[in-house]
């Protein structure tokens, strides 16, 4: 977590580059503390940064102690769980593509 925000945000307040509002982290507690001081390394103001713990569905915000929980139904946690799971499905295809072209050039 920490790498991939150091290569999103290192050239931070350079102003070419447009930035999110929300960051929504998939991952628990951990990955959340992970990405804030990757943020306090770079000396970056974070936006609004969203954990989404699996197991349990809860969402853990930067400015709260206590986790969020939602009800299974609820229109907010749903929109979490589907983007979350589109970009594992991104991740998953890019994979595939990557490893079809390295058995091809073998």
């Amino acid at each position: 977590m920490r790498e991939v925000i150091s290569r999103r945000y290192r050239d931070a307040g350079e102003g070419h580059e447009l930035y999110p509002d929300v960051i929504l982290i998939d991952g628990g507690l951990g990955q959340l503390h992970a990405a804030l001081e990757a943020f306090h390394t770079l000396n970056v103001k974070p936006p609004m940064v969203i954990s989404l713990a699996k197991k349990e569905e809860l969402i853990y915000v930067q400015e709260r102690s206590e986790p969020v929980r939602l009800g299974r139904e609820n229109p907010a946690l749903r929109l979490c769980q589907s983007i979350r799971d589109e970009a594992h499905r991104f991740a998953q295809h890019y994979h595939h593509v990557l490893r079809r072209k390295k058995t091809l050039e073998e």
